[in-house]
């Protein structure tokens, strides 16, 4: 036996969506998906760059310490492929006269198999590397040395690396 509600007519009851209703639910979907989408993409490239950001902090202090162990500087070498660290002569740093009878100075870089190696920029694009105070890329044997800060910038997006007072550094976005 069926029952009918009162009021209403059992032959105009509707059978699924409008056309306008599914038409509302695209759009809906189509704008969440664009939006995640775009959110995805951009901050893989701004992930990439803030982990190089991060291994380069942690490479300042042991830059730092190997400078104070092996009582001689240690050069932080970059350009807009990779960065480096290499191992400076004590007598690098002498007066200019005093290195014109030297000779030249010899950089000795770092074997492949060490923490201060030769690395590449994890992002496909090349980085530039901006320091502060300019030409503070050296490390020595003084218990806090090395840039007071460093920008990484891919084009889009800017990551700082900045030395505390205590000498650590720290990662900002």
């Amino acid at each position: 036996m069926p029952i009918s509600v009162p009021g209403r007519n059992n032959h105009t009851r509707q059978q699924g969506f409008s056309l306008l209703e599914v038409l509302i639910v695209l759009a809906i979907i189509g704008v969440a998906s664009a939006a995640v989408g775009v959110s995805a993409f951009s901050s893989g490239d701004i992930r990439t760059l803030r982990q190089d950001a991060l291994r380069l902090s942690l490479l300042f202090s042991v830059a730092q310490a190997e400078a104070r162990k092996g009582g001689s500087p240690i050069i932080w070498e970059y350009d807009t492929e990779g960065y480096g660290f290499a191992r400076a002569p004590r007598d690098l740093f002498l007066p200019t006269g005093m290195a014109r009878q030297t000779g030249p100075a010899l950089i000795k870089g770092f074997a492949d198999t060490s923490s201060l190696r030769w690395r590449a920029w994890a992002p496909d694009h090349p980085i530039e590397v901006r320091v502060d105070p300019p030409a503070a890329n050296i490390f020595n044997t003084e218990w806090i040395s090395g840039p007071l800060a460093v920008d990484l910038h891919d084009g889009a997006n800017t990551v700082r690396i900045v030395r505390a007072g205590n000498g650590q550094y720290r990662v900002l976005p």
